[in-house]
């Protein structure tokens, strides 16, 4: 019989024991840190583009205009303040094509994702004020005729160009001039990996109305193959609904990274512009002479994307979206009268 007096001696682990303990300590640790670096919706704190410049042109064939009226000021591009007057941050949601909206994740009082997504709207979401957290995305609406028959496309410029020009389709970060360096810097800070743009296209009929059928939705990923992390190769992005890509493979276009290198001697201001090949058929809508379209350009940081990281904190990216018009044929157009 044991004493009362006499107190028991808890047994320590073993030295292999408190081994394993450690490596799955620091295992879960390791996990955890893959998750809050590599996910978009890791933590509340999440990455934004505070400044986004984008030019929209068209070449010979096509004209756009603010609203669809004959009488409205057609011309060959049309200007990005003019159709998005208030800019709030792009913040990181996805695109849902099973519901048709955009959507924004939703976040615990510790900051990690409760497993909810918050539907957005362009009323309550696009365009809304700089200092609003209710702003997510840009959307710019303006409207597309022209003189004959014609296929639709975005303008394919692989080659080098001095200065912006409005020429060409492509995503950069915004160079940045530094008078201490006598240099310009990226100021995308991989941002211009993240970014998509949405080509929502609404063929109207005769009164300028909506017509029956389906309106199509594209989604341009610009710089495909590369990644903040250095990385090259092109890497799906998953859906919320079932993890297949964002929209059908006929409705994505991919595009090579597009780059600037400063010019010999350095200028302020001035960089050489190489534009990324396209990895896919560019080809948007056939529109016929005397119809014309209504097309809205979403702007989205895509939060499914593996770059949408908060390494990327605030960032400033430049865009230019061309438009070709050619006939069945293939030839150009001429100027509408």
């Amino acid at each position: 019989m044991e004493h009362p007096n006499t107190q028991k001696t808890k047994r320590r682990p073993s030295r292999k024991t408190m081994i394993l303990i450690y490596f799955y300590l620091i295992l879960l640790l390791l996990i955890l840190s893959t998750v809050a670096t590599y996910t978009w919706f890791a933590l509340s704190r999440t990455p934004k583009v505070s400044s986004m410049s984008m030019y929209i042109t068209a070449r010979t064939g096509l004209e756009f205009a603010l609203t669809p009226e004959d009488g409205a000021n057609w011309g060959n591009q049309v200007a990005f303040p003019d159709m998005v007057t208030a800019a709030a941050p792009l913040r990181p949601v996805t695109w849902s094509e099973k519901d048709k909206t955009f959507y924004a994740a939703v976040y615990g009082i510790d900051g990690r994702l409760t497993g909810r997504w918050q539907p957005l709207s362009d009323e309550r979401n696009a365009n809304r004020d700089t200092y609003d957290y209710e702003g997510y995305y840009h959307v710019a609406t303006f409207y597309a005729r022209t003189g004959d028959d014609v296929i639709v496309s975005l303008a394919e410029e692989p080659k080098t160009i001095e200065g912006l020009t409005g020429s060409g389709t492509y995503l950069i970060g915004t160079p940045v001039w530094s008078d201490d360096e006598i240099a310009h810097h990226n100021d995308g800070q991989g941002a211009e990996n993240a970014v998509r743009i949405g080509i929502h296209v609404t063929f109207l009929d005769q009164d300028n109305r909506p017509k029956e059928e389906e309106p199509l939705f594209f989604i341009y990923e610009p710089n495909c193959d590369t990644h903040t992390d250095g990385s090259m190769g092109y890497v799906e992005t998953p859906n919320v609904d079932n993890g297949g890509s964002l929209v059908p493979s006929d409705r994505l276009i991919t595009q090579e990274h597009s780059t600037w290198t400063e010019t010999d001697p350095v200028q302020k201001g001035v960089q050489l512009y190489t534009f990324g090949k396209f990895t896919s058929p560019v080809e948007l809508f056939r529109l016929e002479a005397g119809n014309k379209v209504m097309i809205r350009l979403y702007i989205w940081l895509e939060g499914q994307d593996v770059d949408c990281t908060n390494a990327i904190r605030e960032s400033q990216v430049l865009a230019n979206i061309q438009f070709d018009a050619v006939t069945d044929t293939g030839s150009g157009m001429v100027p509408i009268t």
